[in-house]
């Protein structure tokens, strides 16, 4: 089918075009191709007892599942210092304490788990934790145990379940339960100017931050950070 288009330039100058047009008969390999790359994000998909509201960006092979954190239980190793509990990641000989590290207001946390869905089943590929701020930007969190990409190592667990909302809570489980070691850590100093509580008679209260939180933290920009969902 062909159609005549009036066309005004910007000269003021108006131009006829010959326009053709015909449909084409395109497969799904075609279509497969050219959608490999569109995600779709998708708010409120499902709630987890515990942690809340979960979030998804659906692309054509794999999903990445978004939950926003409030906490970060940290079991690891604390040495109280002036008068402050702080980690001591790499040490063997200080107290091992289950403490629970609230996030702040400023600081918007993410754990992030990408599943596939295989030939009946669905399948855990990683797990992330990431810090953002106001403005979204990543950044990696002062903390052992992740790699530059906020991907986190957790240990061993059964990544490979019915759904992918088990895997979700089996990646989770793994991440409350999981201890925190000297692994790919960096600079202790930063970690407790980030993670520090204060003991009292019943308990132990996180404290504030040491100054801007993201001057103690990586700056984070990778493909997969642009689909979490927030």
């Amino acid at each position: 089918m062909e159609k005549t288009e009036i066309v005004l330039q910007n000269d003021g100058s108006f131009v006829e075009r010959l326009v053709s047009e015909r449909t084409l008969n395109v497969g799904q390999s075609v279509l497969d191709t050219l959608t490999e790359n569109v995600c779709r994000p998708v708010h409120d998909v499902f709630n987890l007892p515990n942690w809340g509201t979960v979030h998804a960006n659906v692309g054509l092979n794999d999903t990445l599942w978004s939950v926003p954190l409030d906490r970060i239980p940290l079991h690891a190793r604390f040495k109280l210092i002036n008068q402050v509990m702080v980690p001591m990641f790499a040490s063997s000989t200080d107290i091992e304490m289950p403490l629970v590290w609230k996030v702040p207001v400023s600081v918007k946390v993410v754990f992030g788990v990408l599943t596939k869905a295989e030939d009946g089943f669905v399948s855990v590929e990683g797990n992330w934790l990431f810090a953002c701020d106001q403005d979204k930007r990543g950044f990696r969190l002062p903390l052992p145990n992740l790699h530059d990409d906020c991907r986190i190592c957790t240990g061993q667990f059964e990544g490979e379940q019915e759904t992918a909302l088990e895997c979700v809570k089996a990646s989770l489980d793994q991440f409350a339960v999981s201890k925190w070691n000297s692994d790919l850590m960096r600079t202790i100093e930063q970690s407790q100017k980030f993670f520090r509580f204060l003991p009292t008679k019943d308990t132990f209260e996180p404290l504030p931050v040491q100054g801007e939180w993201t001057s103690l933290c990586n700056k984070v920009s990778t493909a997969l950070y642009e689909r979490v969902v927030i």
